[in-house]
């Protein structure tokens, strides 16, 4: 039995069966599916059977392969219009994650980089850059 998943970040937390059920009736609203949560529990626990059964897994999954797992059942239960919302979702949700981590990444470089580590300071030879006046955008 699965009682733990690993996040993107590392953390280890308890794995929730609800939280796979509602991503996937989540992708079924998205395709306009009529299939319901009777469905997506189905598709959820079927998730869960595979992934205690996969000796590839160790005994933790991670998150991406819980969701690899949700697109598999889904194809093979025939369900390729869900299965393409939920890849689809998963495909923008990683674009904003990589977005914010970049923002985050110009952010800590304006905020806390000398001038003279960074090139966004460096832009105009004319001010400090480690001044406010020089940080101001």
């Amino acid at each position: 039995m699965i009682t733990s998943i690993k996040k993107r970040d590392g953390r280890i937390v308890p794995f929730d069966l609800d939280k796979i059920q509602h991503a996937v009736t989540k992708a079924f609203e998205g395709s306009g599916s009529a299939k319901g949560e009777e469905t997506a529990r189905a598709i959820s626990e079927q998730v869960e059977k595979e992934l205690e059964n996969n000796e590839n897994i160790g005994s933790i999954p991670t998150v991406e392969e819980v969701q690899d797992t949700v697109e598999r059942v889904l194809i093979e239960k025939g369900f390729v219009r869900t299965a393409k919302a939920y890849i689809l979702y998963r495909a923008e949700r990683s674009r904003v994650r990589e977005m914010n981590t970049r923002l985050m990444k110009v952010f800590e470089d304006i905020a806390y980089k000398d001038a003279i580590d960074s090139d966004i300071k460096r832009e105009n030879a004319n001010i400090n850059g480690d001044t406010a006046m020089g940080a101001a955008c």
